[in-house]
């Protein structure tokens, strides 16, 4: 049991503090957002799946009073003396204390995120219009040009008439390739689990430096994805045109995503406009290959260190 709740706590070492620094250096190699965005991503659930295994450690280990989740208390308690127990007692009760305060603290925060953004959906119905020629557009009266999306069954994509007065038709088009990219790439559902992870786990450095990197990352995998379809100048283009728009929280608009302290990230349309215009860097194979055994390892190694944990313990009793 030992060795298993050692490399639980070695895997929250490497992942939550070690592999933030080290995840960086994937933005200046030769490898795409869509793979630094899977390393990201391995690396939160690893770091969530230890901490999980530890805190499920603590709480069922014998002979704290958690262990009878996993078979009858009155049958695994005995065995113990009561010092033994009693410390039990006292060290889950504050690992429970510190859990909870946590989560009291961080899900609030996404509660009003999500109710924000469905007031946001209500208050469109009310002001805004269907877009004939495009069926997942809303278009709102507004002179500033704005274009972004929020998750929804219908009509995900907003724009302005700004924007539609703005843009020509080649920006407008490369425009709503990008939105489209966000709603069918799920990076809402990025950003939520991200806040998630954030709210639980804010002291770890890489859960910070994910949660200013991510954003960027999912801004740049939708370019791609737009300039696949419409072409790098075009989007270049729409970009320099929509970047005095206001970011609009809970949203993915095409000018930038808001930043952990909710306001746009500094520099990060910048450097988006930047990569388009560079020349294209080539995936390099042996970045890529490494990325993707770290990706696998980093989600495996815990899952299967806190499956083994939590085996061992039901055969205790």
């Amino acid at each position: 049991m030992i060795p298993l709740v050692v490399g639980l706590v070695v895997s929250v070492v490497l992942l939550g503090c070690a592999a933030g620094p080290v995840l960086d250096l994937l933005r200046r190699s030769a490898v795409g957002p869509g793979t630094a965005i899977a390393c990201w991503t391995a690396a939160l659930a690893g770091t969530f799946i230890a901490a999980a295994g530890i805190a499920a450690a603590g709480l069922l280990a014998p002979p704290g009073p958690g262990h009878g989740l996993l078979s009858r208390l009155r049958d695994c308690l005995p065995h113990h003396g009561r010092l033994a127990t009693a410390a039990a007692a006292v060290a889950t009760a504050v690992l429970a204390a510190a859990c909870a305060a946590v989560l009291a603290r961080g899900l609030p925060r996404l509660g009003r995120a999500v109710r924000h953004r469905r007031r946001h959906r209500e208050m469109l119905r009310l002001v805004a219009r269907e877009d004939r020629r495009h069926p997942d557009v809303l278009v709102l009266d507004h002179p500033v040009p704005v274009a972004y999306s929020l998750p929804s069954r219908h009509r995900a994509i907003v724009v302005s008439t700004g924007a539609q007065r703005a843009l020509s038709a080649e920006e407008f088009g490369a425009v709503l390739a990008h939105e489209r990219a966000h709603l069918r790439q799920r990076h809402h559902v990025f950003l939520l689990a991200l806040d998630l992870v954030h709210a639980m786990l804010p002291w770890l450095p890489t859960v910070r430096r994910a949660k200013a990197r991510l954003p960027l990352l999912l801004e740049m995998a939708a370019d791609d994805a737009a300039v696949r379809v419409h072409g790098r100048k075009p989007l270049v283009d729409a970009l320099c045109r929509l970047s005095a728009a206001p970011a609009v929280a809970g949203a993915l608009g095409v000018a930038g995503a808001l930043g952990a302290a909710g306001t746009p990230v500094a520099g990060a349309l910048m450097e988006r406009v930047l990569r388009l215009e560079g020349a294209p860097a080539r995936p390099r194979r042996d970045v890529r290959l490494a990325a993707g055994l770290f990706a696998v390892a980093a989600v495996a190694a815990p899952l299967l260190a806190g499956a083994a944990a939590v085996v061992e313990l039901a055969a205790t009793c």
